[in-house]
């Protein structure tokens, strides 16, 4: 097997490159050590076939964008850019851990585990909505679970947009993965947060069923499929799924798109009040039955206290008190009872409830023969059993809603006030009160030294639940700037130069001043000074 030729070089003189981790259709991911600060990173390599094509180099420079505007716990942080051998690379944080496809591929999931994955989904997805930015390729690859149960993290926002650019997809050109687009991105290439809603709905479907809506033998054919035809809701496959669950994933996959959750955060509190209605036993059904591998149960383990975060009530840190959302959380959700099924029917009759109007309708819903009643009675009664001597089991691997419903909520702590202290000293108090570090953004103070907090997000003294993600904005000192080089221009270009630059300007005129143009300037020219320093040029 031929090395990587990546491997063991030294990048920018800072990141040397270990192993590769993954490759994709654009970029290959490597695990790299940070020597400057001494920590794991993923180095994204673009492809160097690509290098010349302004999209993709374009796509590279959204994705640090994007990320560095949302600065969210539940979003893979970029730290730095830059080009090696003149193709682009990103260095990320580098997450431990498996993806949810990993997570499908060892085994199904419980209703439980889905809900709470998927809510650690809808909330970045969240944030970066009411920061005007739609993801545009939400996929079970995308979404990074880390080993040591800190909250899902979603990745690649190469393919982010703000929602009022042109974002029109071309013939030949379908951007994401066929298999999650929203029908209008496919026809009309038309980008908004409900679209991400509707890939969202597709992962949550895939995660309680095992498998994908559509199949096709081609992705024009799924592409067509998506189009023209309702996913199916996961009843169809699993039987013995909650009614509610399958209207669920029937609301955030809506062809139409006004049909959806307006963004993440009204699909997220649609979850919730869901989640909240559901027994144990509801939360406990798995396609197959039993408690899925261990692998499964090992992930879901480390993931439980994040999933019960990502399940409350409480808003993230950037949430407004007014999102739409805010005024759904009165939606109420009753679980219709369902009787014994007619003998070999194949079918049964499902309380159709729209999540968005409340109202109801009859749905036919194919499902497998159950023979007699006396029968299925016995195994529904065989499985209760089952059921309640795991209780236990039950309650860690899907009793998020009973836990919030008893313990949780009640579970209010105070912020502690960080402002002023050190990165390493705020996170011990964070730590300290039972919440969770999340990473820092940094940001320039003309008044707080470097290194210092400048706020925090929730704020000092803010009541929340524990485990909550507090946010610290840290101090990157006074943004600095080197003076422009402004020598022989004249008096009126060297001061815009400068002030462009954020520097004041002081003129000290020489003979009057008669030429008009600049002499010299000091501090001179390349030095590096902090931003609103006043800089005096000398003109003839």
């Amino acid at each position: 097997m031929v090395k990587d030729p990546l491997i063991g070089r030294l990048v920018d003189s800072r990141y040397e490159v270990v192993a590769q981790v993954a490759r994709g259709g654009m970029a290959t991911v490597y695990r790299a050590q940070d020597r400057r600060l001494d920590r794991d990173v993923a180095l994204k390599l673009m492809h160097a076939h690509l290098a010349d094509s302004p999209e993709f180099v374009a796509r590279f420079r959204r994705e640090a964008r994007a990320a560095a505007r949302l600065s969210n716990p539940g979003v893979v942080a970029v730290y730095d850019q830059g080009s090696l051998d003149g193709v682009a690379y990103l260095v990320m944080e580098y997450v431990e851990g498996p993806s949810l496809r990993d997570l499908i591929a060892v085994g199904p999931l419980s209703v439980g585990e889905a809900l709470g994955l998927v809510a650690q989904v809808l909330r970045p997805l969240g944030a970066a909505h009411r920061a005007g930015l739609v993801h545009r390729d939400i996929k079970p690859e995308n979404v990074l679970l880390p080993a040591d149960g800190a909250v899902a993290k979603v990745a690649d926002f190469g393919l982010a947009r703000a929602v009022t650019e042109v974002a029109q997809t071309t013939t030949g050109n379908v951007l994401g993965t066929v298999a999650y687009l929203a029908p209008e991105l496919i026809t009309s290439g038309a980008s908004t947060a409900r679209a991400d809603v509707f890939s969202v709905g597709v992962v949550l479907y895939e995660l309680l069923t095992g498998t994908l809506p559509f199949h096709a033998d081609s992705p024009i054919q799924v592409a067509f499929r998506n189009v023209h035809e309702d996913v199916p809701l996961p009843s169809t496959t699993v039987p013995q799924m909650p009614t509610d669950v399958d209207e669920l994933v029937r609301t955030m996959t809506q062809r139409d798109p006004l049909q959806r959750p307006g963004d993440a955060d009204a699909a997220l509190t649609l979850l919730r009040h869901v989640a909240g209605e559901l027994t144990d036993s509801d939360l406990a059904v798995r396609r197959g039955g039993g408690t899925g591998s261990e692998r499964t149960q090992e992930v879901m383990a480390a993931n439980a206290r994040a999933a019960r975060s990502a399940m409350a009530e409480t808003p993230e840190p950037d949430q407004e008190r007014d999102t739409p959302s805010a005024g759904m959380r009165t939606v109420s959700l009753p679980i219709g009872s369902i009787g014994p099924e007619p003998a070999g029917t194949g079918t049964r009759q499902l309380p159709r409830r729209s999540l968005l109007t409340g109202d109801r309708a009859q749905q036919t819903v194919p499902v497998p023969s159950q023979g007699p009643p006396q029968e299925a009675a016995g195994r529904r009664y065989g499985r209760r059993a089952l059921l309640s001597g795991v209780g236990v089991l039950v309650l860690a691997a899907g009793g998020y809603a009973a836990w919030y419903r008893s313990a949780g909520p009640g579970r209010r702590i105070t912020v502690p006030d960080i402002v002023g202290m050190t990165q390493q000293d705020a996170r011990s108090a964070v730590e300290g009160q039972g919440l969770v570090w999340a990473t820092p953004a940094r940001a320039y103070s003309d008044t707080v030294a470097a290194g210092l907090v400048i706020s925090s997000a929730p704020g000092a003294g803010e009541r929340v639940t524990r485990d909550r993600a507090v946010t610290a904005v840290v101090s990157r000192g006074r943004q600095r700037v080197d003076v422009p080089d402004v020598v022989g221009m004249s008096e009126e270009e060297a001061t815009a130069a400068l002030e462009e630059a954020g520097l004041s300007v002081e003129v000290s005129r020489v003979l009057g001043g008669l030429l008009g143009t600049v002499r010299s300037v000091e501090p001179a020219a390349g030095t590096s000074v902090t931003v609103g320093s006043t800089v005096t040029v000398t003109v003839l």
